[in-house]
């Protein structure tokens, strides 16, 4: 009998990295992990941005974005906490090669935060984070502009506004 083997970018850490590079590179500004989990979760699976709460300004810029409705996507579409507990594994060890390679500053990282070594970024893979940061443009910029600002604590938090556990792993 044939097995059927399936590969999925939410299981895989180097796609996982590659994500939270296109992140980093649209704007060259530290980010807390936090932030950056939660945006990479994002831009693995817009349509899952339907389901948060958002501010007005940043509802109205959602709109424009004109994504498909996850019941256009997905047959069913798990959870937005399952999705966020089934990618802590995959997005901490992202963390950790792109902090072993220098890729971002292990300084930073020990205090929580991602900042992108972008010399370290091999030329082939950087072109390549480029281009589908073009591709995706204004999903980017949305994620980084828009989603990236609301705050990761306080009563009125990207965790709450998401239904996500308030905590995610140390790293």
């Amino acid at each position: 009998m044939m097995q059927l083997r399936i590969w999925h970018a939410s299981r895989d850490p180097y796609h996982c990295a590659f994500r939270m590079l296109r992140i980093l590179a649209v704007k060259a500004l530290p980010m807390s992990l936090d932030r950056l989990r939660v945006l990479d979760m994002f831009l693995l699976y817009p349509p899952l941005l339907y389901r948060i709460s958002l501010p007005s300004p940043v509802k109205a810029q959602f709109r424009e974005l004109r994504l498909e409705a996850p019941e256009n996507v997905f047959v069913r579409l798990p959870g937005t906490a399952s999705i966020w507990q089934d990618l802590q594994l995959y997005q901490s060890t992202a963390l950790t090669h792109l902090g072993g390679r220098g890729i971002l500053r292990s300084g930073e990282i020990q205090q929580r935060r991602a900042d992108l070594n972008a010399e370290l970024v091999p030329e082939d893979l950087w072109k390549r984070v480029q281009w589908a940061n073009d591709q995706e443009r204004a999903l980017m910029i949305f994620l980084v502009e828009g989603l990236a600002p609301v705050p990761t604590s306080g009563t009125d938090n990207i965790f709450k506004r998401s239904a996500l556990p308030a905590r995610g792993p140390v790293l």
